[in-house]
């Protein structure tokens, strides 16, 4: 027996293979979205990326969660394009939302969150997700994400409202200007991680009291127009994905601040899908 499990989202997809006769065999690839991403794209990152590495071994079993994967039509079409190269395996998608519900939560109620690149969150009952507080995508929404923060930074950086040092130390690492900037933001595709890749930089100078100030208050917007919608009082809130974990210490100062209780807070959710789903038998 072989399981393939998947947590895919805006950047990066991480892959646990699971087989019998040896150790879970983690993979990382690019990410996968049905909804931004062409077929040609999509089995070009499965061939050369996933299959080259498992070698020929065919799962029984492939689970899916992935941003974007919200509606039928687009779960068919991936469904499609996994089964043109795993034609035996029993095939299922979900949100990448389910997927960190059940890493973090496992059987248990509570409400969970996904903050990376884009920000998410769920009252998952233990077994499915029960309400959802519309994310908004970066334009409209994402609080707490990577893309927020670094939409708030580079909007204090280009009008030199951040201290001149973090601003001198800023341009001789990323090595840019205004020009590039909004022309990278404006003009080019996938903003939003671009956004989100100076999150670095911000956890690198995190001590820096205006840097701080950025992350805090997105955390804070986070939890006022996602958290605080559920009933946070009586549920611990689980948090999974790269800003979550990156400013953890963050994350709960603010929620010390608004009296929320915080469980686990994860880099990314497949080890505890592994755990889920081969833990509890969950085919």
């Amino acid at each position: 027996m072989s399981i393939l499990i998947a947590d895919s989202g805006a950047t990066t997809a991480e892959w646990a293979l699971i087989t019998d006769d040896s150790p879970t065999q983690l993979i990382t690839t690019t990410g996968i979205n049905p909804v931004h991403q062409h077929d040609e794209t999509i089995q070009r990152i499965i061939a050369d990326e996933l299959c080259t590495v498992m070698r020929k071994i065919q799962p029984r079993h492939i689970y899916f969660y992935g941003a974007g994967c919200i509606g039928d039509k687009t779960n068919r079409r991936l469904t499609a394009l996994l089964t043109d190269y795993f034609p035996n395996a029993v095939i299922n998608i979900a949100s990448d939302l389910l997927g960190a519900a059940r890493s973090l939560c496992c059987h248990e109620e509570g409400i969970a969150g996904i903050l990376g690149t884009g920000a998410n969150s769920c009252h998952y009952d233990g077994k499915s997700i029960v309400s959802n507080i519309p994310p908004l995508g970066y334009i409209l929404g994402d609080e707490g994400s990577g893309a927020a923060m670094g939409k708030e930074f580079l909007r204090r950086l280009l009008r030199n409202e951040l201290d001149p040092q973090i601003t001198r130390e800023f341009y001789a690492e990323y090595e840019t200007d205004y020009s590039h900037m909004i022309d990278r933001i404006y003009r080019q595709p996938a903003a939003n991680r671009y956004l989100a890749s100076l999150s670095p930089f911000i956890a690198a100078h995190i001590a820096h009291g205006e840097i701080y100030a950025i992350v805090h208050d997105a955390i804070r917007s986070y939890f006022e127009h996602h958290i605080m919608r559920y009933d946070y009082r009586h549920l611990t809130v689980h948090l999974t994905g790269s800003v979550a974990y990156h400013y953890a210490d963050v994350i709960r100062d603010v929620a010390e601040e608004k009296g929320i209780k915080i469980g686990h807070i994860t880099a990314t959710p497949i080890a505890g899908l592994t755990e889920y789903h081969n833990t509890n038998n969950i085919l």
